[in-house]
């Protein structure tokens, strides 16, 4: 609460500045204290655990381990629905796996287009790791949180794909590649034998960069 007196008194933060410090502060606590007894990065359950405990430090009715179609998480004080994403760091780019489209769209691609265009939650929230910092015993994670509507997939260029090589080359194997901006993001959706698995690569500075966290 100290911290949350300091900012505000500066009079230099909006209120969601204010609450996304707060609760960057708060996973990072988190996150030290989860490696004071375990060497095994936070991700999925345990992602989504943590953040929930931030969002709602007086309890909530968060239950892990659905795979929902929805968000994972919800603030119920603010109202502000999130998806918890882990995510891999490459180059200037995070990827994350998002939606299994096999069960939750119909069978055309324009089916599975109008599915992941509608509004699932209100934010991302993404803990990535950089896999070269702990092939080097150093844990680190990347915080990023930003807005849902940033992904606008039907603002991509989207073609059937057509494997270069393996049993199905030369053929349309079900999937479709979504090409965007190179500063925004692109997108992938996997065919049948992937459970139609979407697939997202996002430029990091297009979402706000991100929060390196070390942990000591």
């Amino acid at each position: 609460m100290n911290y949350e007196k300091e900012l505000r008194e500066t009079g230099d933060y909006t209120e969601v500045e204010i609450q996304e410090r707060m609760l960057r502060n708060c996973v990072k606590s988190k996150l030290i204290k989860h490696h004071e007894l375990y060497r095994y990065p936070v991700k999925a359950e345990l992602w989504e655990d943590l953040w929930d405990q931030c969002i709602n430090p007086r309890g909530s009715k968060w239950v892990g381990g659905g795979h929902q179609a929805g968000a994972d998480t919800l603030d119920e004080i603010n109202n502000i629905s999130y998806q918890n994403k882990s995510g891999q760091i490459k180059k200037n780019s995070v990827e994350i796996t998002s939606h299994r489209l096999a069960k939750q769209a119909g069978p055309t691609f324009e089916d599975k287009l109008n599915f992941i265009s509608k509004k699932h939650c209100d934010k991302y929230v993404l803990l990535s790791r950089d896999e070269n910092d702990w092939k080097n015993n150093i844990k680190s994670y990347n915080l990023m949180i930003f807005d849902s509507k940033l992904l606008d997939f039907r603002s991509l260029v989207w073609s059937e794909h057509i494997p270069s090589k393996g049993k199905n080359k030369g053929k349309h194997n079900g999937g479709y590649i979504g090409k965007g901006d190179p500063l925004k993001f692109s997108a992938r959706i996997d065919g049948p034998g992937s459970s139609n698995q979407l697939h997202i690569s996002i430029n990091i500075d297009y979402v706000g960069g991100y929060t390196k966290i070390i942990i000591p």
